[in-house]
Parts: C-alpha cells; sequence; structure tokens
C-alpha cells in the first residue's frame, strides 16, 4: 500500500488504462446537462452506522438501514455501502482528485453496489457495478458540527490491530447531513478503484459542492494509526493518466468558478 507506483507489480490491474483518481479539468470536460441531478434516497433519514481503522483509512460501515443514488446518468441502482476517507499531512495535499491540479486537504467517497447485481459480491464482477461519490473538502474556521458524530470516535479506533479491526457504533443519524446543502454539480468518468486490486469496476461522480473543515477536525484523522506503523497520512493514491477516456459535467462549466483559486 505504501508505494503505489509498485501496485502493478503484484496487480497488474492498476496499470491498466481506466485507473482512478485522476485529473479533472474542468475546461476540458465535456457538458452534458442531460445528466440531469443524482437522485439520493434514505440519505435524509437517520441509519445505524460503525466506524473502524482498516489500517488505510477509517471506514464507516451502514449497517443498518437503506441509502440509494440513482439518476444522473447513472446506469442503474445503487446502494450505499460504506463511505471513508483520504487525508494528507498538511492541508495542502489528501484528496485523490484533484481539480485543475489542485489538490485538497481530505476527499470523502460513499461507495454504492449496483442493486439488480443482488449483492456486492455480483456487483464487482460487472464493468459499471460500484458507483463512488466524492466530495473535496476546504479548511474552515470553525468546526463542522455535522462531523461531530465521526470525529468524536476516532479516539477510539486510534490504532490498528493486525488481523482485526475493531467496529465502534456511531450515533445514528442521517448520511445526507455529512454532504453540501443540495449538492447538484459533478464531474463523471468510469475508472477503478484506487487501492489494490484496482478492479475497473467504478462509475465516478465527483462533486463541484465542497464540504467545510476546521484544522483541529482534519488532525484528529492524522492521529490514527496505520496497518504499516506510524501515523496514517497520506492515504492517496497519485493521479493517473486519463488515456482516452472522456470527463463530462452536469453543469456548464463556463458559468462557474471553477478555477484552481476557487474557494480557497
Amino acid at each position: 500500500m505504501r508505494w503505489p507506483s509498485t501496485w502493478s507489480d503484484n496487480f497488474p490491474i492498476c496499470g491498466n488504462k481506466r485507473q482512478s483518481p485522476i485529473n479533472i479539468a474542468s475546461s476540458e470536460a465535456s457538458v452534458q446537462l442531460s445528466l440531469e441531478d443524482i437522485t439520493m434516497t434514505g440519505y435524509d433519514k437517520p441509519i445505524a452506522m460503525s466506524i473502524r481503522n482498516n489500517g488505510h483509512t477509517a471506514q464507516v460501515d451502514i449497517t443498518s438501514g437503506d441509502a440509494f443514488i440513482e439518476n444522473g446518468g447513472l446506469p442503474g441502482k445503487y446502494k450505499l455501502l460504506q463511505l471513508h476517507f483520504h487525508w494528507g499531512s498538511n492541508n495542502d495535499k489528501g484528496s485523490e482528485h484533484t481539480i485543475n491540479g489542485e489538490q485538497f486537504p481530505m476527499e470523502m467517497h460513499l461507495v454504492h453496489y449496483l442493486t439488480s447485481a443482488g449483492d456486492v459480491g455480483q456487483s464487482v464482477t460487472l464493468s459499471e457495478g460500484l458507483a463512488v461519490i466524492g466530495f473535496m473538502f476546504e479548511i474552515s474556521d470553525d468546526d463542522n458540527e455535522k462531523y461531530t458524530n465521526i470525529i468524536s470516535k476516532l479516539t477510539t479506533i486510534t490504532e490498528y490491530s493486525s488481523g482485526s479491526s475493531v467496529s465502534v457504533q456511531l450515533p445514528e443519524f442521517a448520511v445526507g447531513d455529512l454532504l453540501p446543502n443540495n449538492p447538484r454539480h459533478f464531474y463523471r468518468y468510469f475508472g477503478s478503484l484506487t487501492t489494490p486490486g484496482c478492479d475497473e469496476i467504478v462509475v465516478w461522480s465527483v462533486f463541484k459542492e465542497k464540504i467545510k473543515i476546521s484544522k483541529r477536525q482534519l488532525g484528529e484523522f492524522r492521529k490514527l494509526m496505520s496497518s504499516e506503523g506510524g501515523n496514517l497520512q497520506n492515504n492517496f493514491r497519485p493521479v493517473q493518466p486519463l488515456h482516452d477516456r472522456v470527463v463530462r459535467a452536469n453543469f456548464n462549466v463556463a458559468d462557474t468558478d471553477d478555477s484552481a483559486s476557487e474557494e480557497k
């Protein structure tokens, strides 16, 4: 896990041409307003979740309750399985995707599987079996109180134990509380998992709207311990070549300020 440049030595797919993450160049995105909005069902209902340190990230697993995404050009209906985070050792890096070359201090991925496949095991065998929606974070002077349920539990999962991953139950809350208000604008492309074996099975939707987090809150993530020893930091894969893939946008990028200096 520590050296992404060598992953393809043991996992050949990691060297293929549909890999993630990528740099998203807004000026080169194909605007397709017909994609419309992604419909999020159950995101407004409190559900049961647990959190664990899997050695590579802080992962929140859905333990009871349903949340789905569909429409917005997605090839089906997808059920939320888990969400996790990528962050850096400082506030100048951390996100996996970059936008116009800018890297953000943290990125959250919400992982969904295709319901028509029947279960996760079957969905990961399909080229569009997973749908992941990604959100970038930006630093705020104030704590984001909507993340208190998660950040307050990080001290209980600081250590990573080899061969096991202790899960800690979270208070029930709506997953939608973690997102920006009314997220609509996203970039779409087809890619892969960002950890080995890098399976090319993901429909990616990377949202333009960002989430605020304070320096103090982000510092709590950096206290987690990794499976390789030391603090769990810089758990992001570098951007991969786009090759001949097309990045689409469901909004007119020319009418928005999506430059590298946006919302700093």
